[in-house]
């Protein structure tokens, strides 16, 4: 049983899946396994017959936290002040818009039906106004849950709110100095005093106690979230205790994921610089790869995400799964089905006569105008109708991946006509051997592998060998695609012409 069915099996009623990042910076390839583990949870309540909601929260209320290396330095000035009152790095908007719109617009694309809620907006519109007053009341308690499950000591006279000064606009720098519903006063090291309606955007929660009120406000009954947060003693610990002992409600069913690391460098953080925009990936990658990446995962399982040749091997992958959707190959995999759907996605090419990926790779380093591309997709059986939009999308992706992670062993361009390339008599047997045989050819992946691979074998010379002498003289190097698929994307006229102009 795939993990998100698992989960919502004995699950009865109705439901609302909740995610949430904060817009601090570019939302990158690792924040998408908490939207994409949810949507697939949500999907999984609604084959199951259950009513679900599925929201994205985007938490632009969180303070500033510090000058990333992405950011002028003039933005010291902003420091601690909440997201959503930041002037955009462009200077269109808001800060916290700036970086949810590129990820708006990878959720559309990878057909993810999140609602996306701002945390201001329900700060602002009063919906927390019950969830604020109750914390605030029960702040010893609060206080006492936090210091028993995290086991740090809260010092001063704390209070579960820190109100926005309305001087200096920064939401760390204030103290509380009385509550009366619905006023909080505070004093800020600015030397500013004031008041904090809780029925406004003037101030928040902190973190371990704004989750737990979200899930109050908001009915949340299924969460996902990163392993940081389920450490024992951790923010879902405290969520919990929160949630039963002081607003009275069960917590949310949770499932905890591991980290998506980059290959070789360690774990995602857009505040170090170390990550892959996910608005980025959706330019050289199709977009089904990420669903499926996801989906083929089992949570508790970290991944190692390589934007170069790993990238082509879960390509492959995913096609291998497509193939076997379709009953053209079978897999070990007895969830197979279920991961296809939840990566499928309806605007793309699919099915058995999709253009594969590698293919795609090969013909666009063959052809550089678009006219010839097409031709050589026909003679590969791709037929032009509806889907073409999705099929130039794709080219697209194709021609980014090639300028921005494709290792070197997969980049080549064609030697042009009367490029001298010099070959020794071992190679210069196998391609007088196969210039002989090209009558009785038949010009297709398989027969052509076939047929150099018989040629060396007769010959005596490694394969390895054999093959590099046809792409000496195409690509001038000594490895290429694989070989019956790469003659087989050009005419057999071409490959004819340059043996003959290599060997004489």
């Amino acid at each position: 049983m795939h993990w998100s069915d698992a989960l919502v099996k004995d699950l009865t009623g109705d439901h609302r899946v909740s995610t949430g990042i904060s817009p601090s910076g570019p939302i990158h390839v690792g924040n998408m396994r908490e939207i994409l583990t949810g949507d697939m949870i949500h999907r999984a309540l609604l084959k199951k017959g259950l009513r679900s909601d599925f929201i994205y929260l985007c938490d632009d209320m969180d303070p500033l936290r510090k000058v990333y290396p992405f950011l002028p330095q003039g933005y010291q000035e902003h420091v601690g002040k909440p997201l959503f009152k930041i002037p955009s790095p462009d200077g269109n908007g808001t800060y916290s818009e700036h970086f949810l719109a590129p990820f708006i617009h990878v959720m559309e694309v990878l057909e993810v039906g999140a609602r996306v809620i701002r945390t201001s907006g329900l700060y602002g519109s009063g919906v927390f106004e019950d969830a604020i007053d109750r914390v605030i009341n029960a702040r010893e308690k609060v206080r006492a849950i936090l210091e028993e499950v995290s086991g740090r000591e809260i010092e001063g006279d704390w209070y579960p709110y820190s109100p926005i000064c309305s001087a200096c606009g920064k939401i760390n720098t204030t103290r509380v100095t009385g509550y009366q519903r619905p006023y909080v006063y505070y004093t800020c090291t600015c030397g500013h005093s004031g008041r904090a309606d809780i029925r406004r955007a003037e101030g928040k929660m902190p973190w371990r106690v704004e989750w737990p009120a979200k899930w109050y406000a908001l009915g949340v009954t299924i969460e996902p979230f990163g392993k940081d947060h389920g450490a024992a003693g951790g923010s879902y610990d405290t969520g919990k205790r929160i949630a039963e002992e002081v607003f009275g409600i069960r917590a949310p069913v949770p499932l905890m994921y591991e980290r998506i690391l980059l290959k070789g460098k360690g774990a995602m953080h857009s505040s170090t610089g170390l990550a892959i925009a996910a608005s980025e990936m959706i330019e050289f990658a199709p977009p089904q790869i990420l669903r499926f990446l996801i989906a083929k995962t089992n949570p508790a399982r970290h991944i190692d995400f390589d934007p170069g040749m790993g990238l082509l091997s879960l390509i492959d992958e995913f096609e291998k799964y497509e193939n076997a959707y379709y009953g053209l190959d079978t897999l070990k995999d007895e969830d197979f089905r279920t991961i296809y759907e939840l990566s499928y996605i309806r605007n793309l090419p699919h099915g058995p006569d999709g253009i594969r990926f590698r293919h795609l790779v090969t013909l666009v380093q063959i052809y550089q105008d678009r006219d010839s591309l097409m031709a050589a997709l026909r003679r590969s059986g791709y037929r032009e109708g509806s889907g073409d939009g999705g099929l130039e999308f794709e080219i697209s992706v194709v021609k980014n991946w090639l300028s921005k992670y494709a290792p070197e062993q997969v980049k080549f361009t064609l030697l042009p006509r009367g490029e001298k390339v010099v070959v020794d008599g071992d190679e210069k047997a196998v391609l007088e051997a196969f210039l002989r045989a090209i009558p009785d050819i038949r010009w297709d992946a398989e027969e052509i592998h076939n047929r150099v691979h018989g040629i060396a074998k007769g010959l005596g010379i490694a394969p390895s060998k054999a093959f590099a002498s046809f792409y000496r003289i195409l690509i001038g190097k000594d490895t290429g695609p694989r070989l019956g698929y790469f003659l087989s994307n050009l005419s057999r006229e071409f490959v004819e012409e340059r043996i003959r102009a290599c060997i004489t």
